[in-house]
Parts: C-alpha cells; structure tokens; sequence
C-alpha cells in the first residue's frame, strides 16, 4: 500500500525540512500552539516556491473554537483569495454552527470561492457527534478531504471509529486521519484504518 505522507508544518523553515525529508504534501500553518493559523503572504509565497510539494494552506482566523463571527468569515474570504492569487494548491477549513454541525451555508460559500482549489476540511470535523452524516454533508457541498482523530484524544486511539469512517467515505472523500502520527507508526496505523493518506508533524520525521 502506498501511503501519501502530508506533513504539517509551523513555518516556511519547516515546510523546507519536512520535503527534504520526503514529504509528499505540506499543510502550511502558523501558531501550531493553538492549532495552527493561516500563515502570513510572504510564506504563502515561499513555501509554494518549493519543488515538487503541493501545499495547503490552512484558513483560520484564531485559534480556540470553529464558531466564526461575520467579521472573521470576511477574513477566511480575503485569505482564500490571497492563497488563489499566490498560487497555493489547496485550502484547508473548517467551520461549525453553534449547535456543533457543519455550517452548510458558509462551508458551501467557501469551497465555492477557493474553486478550482482543492477544499480539506480540519479538525473541527471531530467535535461533530454524528460523523457520518457529516460526511454526507461535506460530500455534497464538495469538499475533497476530511483530516479528522476519529473523536477525542489521538488518531491512535480512535484506530477503530477511523477505520470506520474510511469504509464508510469510500472514494467520495478522502479520510486522513491525523494526531499522534508519525513517522514510526504510519504504517501501522495505514494497516488499521485503511487510509491511504496521513498527516502528522512528525510524519517524515523531527522538523526542528
């Protein structure tokens, strides 16, 4: 099985060192402290000067829950189009309505704007209770790729629900568990869950 490592990263030293080390795709971030941000233009800019890697950008405003108000929806709106006229590969995003499920209505409004770009949508898929109906959801508005834990706690505590989760996205989407992986233990968890796509900090290896 071959298994497509996506690396993220904190800054663009990072990104440099996780293609050196054979990463095949990069989620470019800033503030990994807090979960990761969306990183400056400048680095945007960089890290898509790097051969051979295709990089993601991560859209979020701040860091703590995925509720946006409208001023910080605005934002992830300018960020988009920064990362489409810099070049970027892809987005990543995730925003959730109070009641904690997919807010159809501006997931929708932003896979629609980053288009023809690839949309991934992040963690916040974990705080969803009913994860299968949000993959039916995600599906239709069009995202490509859900980086999920399978719930709380790491990926390789939720080995089950994510294998799970990849039976039941089939080739709609694609399931990349992430969160505690490495490059030690991608095998093992690839094996477990049946996902072909993995993404950690520590995926191909120490960045620092």
């Amino acid at each position: 099985m071959t298994i497509l490592k996506e690396a993220c990263v904190g800054s663009y030293a990072e990104a440099v060192r996780a293609s050196e080390l054979g990463a095949d795709r990069i989620e470019l971030c800033q503030q990994l402290l807090i979960g990761g941000t969306t990183p400056t233009a400048e680095t945007i800019t960089l890290a898509g000067q790097i051969p051979d890697v295709d990089v993601q950008v991560i859209i979020r405003p701040r860091g703590d829950d995925f509720c946006y108000s409208d001023a910080e929806f605005g934002l992830m709106k300018v960020q988009i189009e920064t990362v489409k006229q810099i070049g970027g590969s892809g987005v990543v995003l995730g925003i959730l309505t109070e009641a904690g499920l997919v807010d159809i209505v501006r997931t929708k409004e932003l896979v629609q704007l980053a288009s023809p770009l690839p949309v991934t949508f992040h963690m916040a898929f974990d705080e969803i209770v009913d994860k299968k109906a949000a993959i039916d959801v995600l599906c239709e508005i069009g995202i490509v790729r859900i980086l999920t834990k399978g719930g709380s706690g790491s990926a390789l505590e939720n080995l089950a629900v994510l294998k799970e989760l990849v039976t039941y996205a089939a080739d709609r989407l694609v399931i990349m568990p992430g969160g505690g992986i490495t490059a030690e233990n991608c095998a093992m968890v690839a094996e477990l869950t049946g996902a072909v796509q993995l993404h950690g900090t520590k995926i191909v290896g120490d960045l620092s």
